[in-house]
């Protein structure tokens, strides 16, 4: 949208101040005065309504002279601004008058019993201008923006940042040509009072005889307090404007804190509240007028309501009764307060005998319907009144079709059997009829507040038809009559030929239809045709081949009409006649001549001659290998040019044979044989120890495995006993090999560490007789023993073991029991020569 020049702005000048709070409401109107081809005149009336407690002088001050914002509106909804003075002036607004008129003090009292009247203040401002404006083809909008609203309002955000926009359209004259907006007839009161009933005639006059609907909305934002006075550039294009924001709690159907709610009867303009929480509350009213059922125009107040907790002599009040839908029996809760005395009037015209004294009454109405009541409530100082329009409503019973079964696709309207009343149908639709074409289950919720009914409908849409198939091609060279079969489940068939049984005989070529009705009575047709077609010939056959050759395999069609298009795939993939072949396996092809299909197949199996080498080998050391295929072939022929069956291998290398045998087939073989030198065990020859010495035996090294007969898997091990040792080597190439050793005891030679004990008794006991009392035999090696008394003569000598001391000296004198000194020298087992001394006591 392309904007043009802006009618109007708001004042040239701005004080700092202005933008206090203490606006309280307004509404924008206008008259049709005349028009012609060109041009049509309006008188533009605007009401600001503006808090004279606390609001700014200044800021009131500052709105003697008003600006409205006119734009015109094309088709497309888009809003252009519009100047009126494009020959003028030192500014660019529309100045609705040169002074203001007013104020006018709002003084209306809503209650006759209150003792203290609060302290409430509004004054009304009227600003008039008339406006000529072109004729065009969408109409004007006319707008007000003035911030702010007062700081202490309750029931939106941020009141004392917050503007107000007054607006209305005015529609072309092309469409309407003369039309004049609604006018609210009067102002509510300036003060309400907690728990005091409010019934206000809040309706409106229309010049033109227009009907008029009332409703709740939520007031519109305007300026703010940064530019209180909107310029040119700052002023709200009618696309943007925006409600207010309500608090939480609030809304365009809760605007104030009630019971009963802040309500307007929609036909008569009737305003009710109860209010129950004191405070201000920004409160917005709108009358929609209608010319012909079409909606023309609409003239919108936004109005502050001050509710204070007022003291009163007497209030008359009561709770707007619920009552459920079974009967007509009504309760009634009284809320009037200092009352003594009370009179009900329910209202009922059909009995004289609806009235009531009592307090909190009951009351069977006559009939449901719409009735006003009315309570009278009296002390010694005041009486006041308050009345109700309540609606009286019976349970009613919604029906919509029963269930149904339809065949086939079908449009069908649900109707309810109820007018005028809400409905909610579990499609989402909200109208007392709608439209289903498919089936399932329908439900529809009739409202009449509080009264529900429902009713179900279940539609069960049968789309089953009779499927025989497609058309059906024989693949024979010539027709040859049969019976076929037709689709099963349904209670009645009637083919073309009248049978009617589910399967027909088809005696010729040709169309054949059937009827058929299925176990819900639904009827469906069906038709087939069977058509004559010669299917393709192949001739695959089951083939034994010699490995290594190739086989090929034939799927050319040989049918009578070999002309016709033929189409082959091979479950390989190929798409030719023919394929060929080296690998065994089974091959299937499918052929195809435009309307007939034929599968052959064909194993394809290796002549199997059973030639084998065996797997290739290896030796360590010496070759020795016989190789013996088997029998049977005609020819042999080995990679030597030898001509033998068995081959004797003894050298290194591949070992190649080339059979043929009796089909023919020339088949090969062989096996390739490593030699590996042999290994050594390394523990050399068999030897001799002695006796209680350890020696350590080693096998070869750098093997990859080592077992001895011990258990032990180490290259080396220690051993101190006579024995066969035996190990086990395997080394990198795989080859093993086993060694061994005899370890014996030397049987006379004398030990390493010879044994002379510490004493001996030569008592004829036969214990300890002799010393040193050893077994050794002769070793045939040096050996010496001296004994010395204590004075260091020499009294016994040996040079063989076998020789002992019996305690004797100098003849057969008995030596002394004393303490002796021995010397021994001698050569062990090892051959190392050896001698040490020491002492021993001969005990007698």
């Amino acid at each position: 949208m392309k904007r043009i020049l802006l009618l109007v702005v708001m004042c040239c000048y701005w004080l700092p101040k202005s933008s206090a709070t203490h606006i309280v409401g307004g509404e924008i109107m206008y008259k049709f005065l005349n028009s012609n081809q060109f041009n049509a005149n309006y008188r533009v009336t605007l009401y600001l309504y503006v808090d004279c407690i606390n609001g700014q002088e200044n800021a009131i001050e500052t709105d003697k002279d008003g600006y409205i914002n006119i734009y015109s509106k094309n088709l497309n909804n888009d809003f252009n601004p519009f100047d009126l003075y494009t020959s003028a002036s030192s500014h660019n607004g529309y100045q609705l008058s040169q002074s203001r008129t007013g104020p006018i003090r709002v003084s209306d009292v809503n209650y006759k019993c209150i003792k203290t009247k609060p302290n409430a203040c509004v004054d009304k401002y009227t600003y008039t201008i008339d406006i000529s404006v072109p004729v065009n083809d969408g109409g004007y909008v006319i707008s007000f923006e003035r911030c702010c609203r007062n700081n202490s309002i309750n029931n939106i955000i941020n009141p004392q940042s917050t503007g107000a926009t007054y607006w209305t359209y005015i529609p072309s004259t092309k469409v309407i040509p003369k039309n004049s907006s609604p006018i609210f007839k009067s102002l509510p009161p300036n003060f309400l009072c907690t728990n005091a009933p409010l019934k206000f005639d809040h309706s409106a006059t229309d010049a033109d005889g227009d009907s008029l609907s009332y409703e709740l909305y939520t007031p519109y934002i305007g300026a703010d307090n940064v530019a209180p006075l909107p310029s040119q550039d700052g002023s709200t294009n009618p696309r943007d404007y925006s409600p207010v924001l309500w608090e939480s709690g609030y809304s365009t159907f809760n605007q104030i804190d009630g019971n009963p709610l802040l309500s307007i009867d929609n036909k008569t303009g009737k305003l009710t509240l109860t209010p129950t929480l004191s405070g201000q509350f920004v409160v917005g009213i709108k009358v929609t007028e209608y010319r012909k059922g079409v909606r023309i125009g609409e003239t919108k107040r936004d109005f502050q309501f001050n509710v204070s907790n007022c003291i009163f002599d007497v209030v008359s009040s009561f709770s707007v009764p619920k009552f459920n839908c079974s009967e007509n029996e009504v309760f009634f809760t009284n809320r009037s307060e200092n009352g003594v005395q009370y009179l009900w009037d329910f209202g009922d015209p059909a009995t004289k005998l609806d009235t009531s004294v009592l307090k909190d009454p009951k009351y069977t109405y006559s009939k449901p319907g719409n009735y006003n009541v009315k309570l009278i409530t009296i002390n010694t100082i005041c009486t006041d009144t308050s009345e109700y329009d309540i609606n009286v409503k019976q349970n009613f019973k919604v029906y919509i079709p029963n269930d149904t079964l339809i065949c086939g696709p079908f449009t069908k309207k649900l109707f309810t059997s109820v007018p005028n009343k809400t409905y909610k149908w579990n499609t989402g639709e909200s109208t007392p009829a709608i439209n289903v074409n498919k089936g399932g289950k329908y439900w529809v919720s009739v409202t009449d507040a509080p009264c529900v009914s429902r009713d179900t409908i279940n539609i069960i849409n049968d789309l089953s038809l009779i499927d025989l198939g497609p058309d059906s091609v024989i693949c024979r060279d010539s027709f040859v009559q049969f019976t076929w079969e037709g689709k099963p489940g349904y209670k009645t068939y009637l083919w073309n030929d009248n049978t009617t049984e589910q399967s027909v005989f088809i005696h010729k070529l040709g169309q054949y239809w059937v009827n058929v009705t299925n176990p819900n009575n639904c009827p469906s047709v069906d038709s087939i045709t069977f058509v004559l077609y010669p299917p393709p010939r192949v001739y695959l056959n089951d083939t034994l081949f010699c490995k290594g050759t190739t086989v090929k395999l034939d799927g050319v069609n040989y049918s009578i009409k070999t002309k016709l298009e033929t189409n082959y795939i091979w479950n390989t993939g190929e798409t030719t006649p023919q394929i060929s072949t080296s690998v065994p396996g089974t091959y299937f092809v499918k052929v195809r001549n435009r309307l007939c299909t034929i599968f052959d197949t064909a194993v394809l199996t290796n002549i199997e001659t059973g030639l084998d080498l065996g797997n290739d080998t290896f030796y360590c050391g010496p070759i020795d290998r016989w190789l013996r295929p088997v029998k049977g072939f005609v020819k042999y022929l080995w990679h030597d040019n030898a001509e033998t069956i068995d081959y004797h291998a003894v050298t290194d290398g591949k070992k190649k044979l080339t059979i043929v045998t009796k089909d023919g087939c020339i088949e090969s073989d062989s096996m390739f044989i490593t030699q590996f030198p042999p290994i050594d065990g390394g523990l050399g020859d068999d030897t001799a120890i002695c006796l209680s010495s350890t020696i350590e035996l080693k096998a070869t090294d750098s093997m990859s495995n080592y077992l001895w007969n011990t258990g032990a898997k180490t290259r080396s091990i220690f051993i101190k006993d006579s024995g066969i040792y035996v190990v086990t080597i395997k080394d990198e190439n795989g080859c093993i090999t086993h060694d061994s050793i005899h370890i014996y005891e030397k049987p006379n030679a004398l030990p390493i560490d010879l044994f002379m004990p510490n004493a001996f008794s030569p008592n004829g006991d036969e214990l300890n007789e002799v010393y040193p009392g050893n077994k050794y035999s002769d070793p045939g090696s040096p050996y010496l023993l001296r004994i010395y008394n204590r004075w260091g003569e020499k009294i016994f000598e040996a040079d063989k073991p076998s020789i002992q001391w019996d305690g004797t000296s100098k003849g057969n004198n008995l030596a002394p029991q004393d303490v002796y000194v021995f010397y021994v020298k001698y050569v062990g087992c090892d051959e190392v020569e050896r001698w040490f001394r020491g002492t021993f006591t001969l005990i007698r």
